[in-house]
Order: structure tokens, then C-alpha cells, then sequence
């Protein structure tokens, strides 16, 4: 699939973009609906899905509108096994994905108050590796680590979403 750019309109305008990035690995990007002017970080925030051996892992996903139905019948087709919170402010929307995929739901042990996800998540530690199914395509690997560098996550409680 070649990226696709998609202005929606809903009551908070956005921008969406679903982009292949390498054999088992893509991303989409999506205005963050919280966003707010002086916030320090980008209103367009990327969410990556990552295709291997039959597992599917969203990480950090954040739901695109209903609208961008590209998106979710590429999900709707082949559904997430997996969901990786990799940072406490990146909770987003692994609620929804979990309960609409019946995913197994990955993250951090802590969160901030405001933002605290109902699905039980099993705990991913600083210094830890995701679930292995992320690592098991040699090109989603090596596409990860240009990307995002080791496959080690570093977790950190950094404000940046």
C-alpha cells in the first residue's frame, strides 16, 4: 500500500496518513487529539504496527477516526495479537484496540493519573524486550532499528506523546 494522506472532518479536524514502511512493518500518523499549542511535542503522532509469523503488534497505537477506513480494514483483515504501550504517556488508545481485536495488552507497570488504561497490562520493564513476535522478521527488525535504534525499549516518563 502506498501512503495515503486523508483530510477528515469530525468535530476535531485531522490529518491521516497510513505509510508501509518495509515488508511486516508499517505506520500511521494521526493528529493526537489533545494536542495543544505549546505543548512541546508535534501535533501528528505516528503509531506502528509490526507483521510477523502470524502476530501482529500495534505499538503505541492511537486510533485513527472511523473514517479512515483504509486503516481499519487493513486491521479488520488481519487483526492485532498484541498491543505495546512503550511509554506511560503513550497509554492512548490501547483500550479500544484490546477490546475490539480481544488483544493481549503489553506496558509499562506505572502511568500518569489522568491517563491510566482500564485493560490489565502485562508489564514491560525498562531494559526489557517487547513481546518476542516483535523481533521475528529480520526485515521488520532491521527496519525497527534504522527507525527507533536497538530492540531493547527504553521506557522513560518523558511528556513527549
Amino acid at each position: 500500500m502506498k501512503s495515503q494522506t486523508t483530510n477528515l472532518t469530525s468535530d476535531h479536524p485531522s490529518e491521516f496518513e497510513l505509510r508501509d514502511i518495509a515488508p511486516g512493518l508499517w505506520i500511521w500518523r494521526v493528529t493526537h487529539p489533545r494536542w495543544r499549542p505549546g505543548q512541546g511535542w508535534d501535533p501528528i503522532v505516528a503509531s506502528t504496527c509490526v507483521e510477523s509469523r502470524g502476530e501482529v503488534l500495534l505499538l503505541d497505537p492511537l486510533a485513527p477516526p472511523i473514517e479512515a477506513q483504509p486503516f481499519w480494514q487493513r486491521l479488520d483483515a488481519h487483526p492485532p495479537t498484541a498491543i505495546v504501550v512503550l511509554k506511560p504517556d503513550h497509554v492512548r488508545d490501547v483500550d479500544l484496540f484490546a477490546r475490539r481485536y480481544h488483544s493481549q495488552a503489553f506496558g509499562p507497570r506505572v502511568f500518569f493519573r489522568e491517563d491510566i488504561p482500564q485493560t490489565n497490562l502485562q508489564p514491560i520493564d525498562p531494559g526489557t524486550e517487547p513481546p518476542a513476535a516483535c523481533w521475528r522478521s529480520t526485515t521488520a527488525v532491521d527496519a525497527m532499528k534504522r527507525r527507533f535504534g536497538s530492540p531493547t525499549t527504553t521506557l522513560s516518563s518523558s511528556p513527549m506523546r
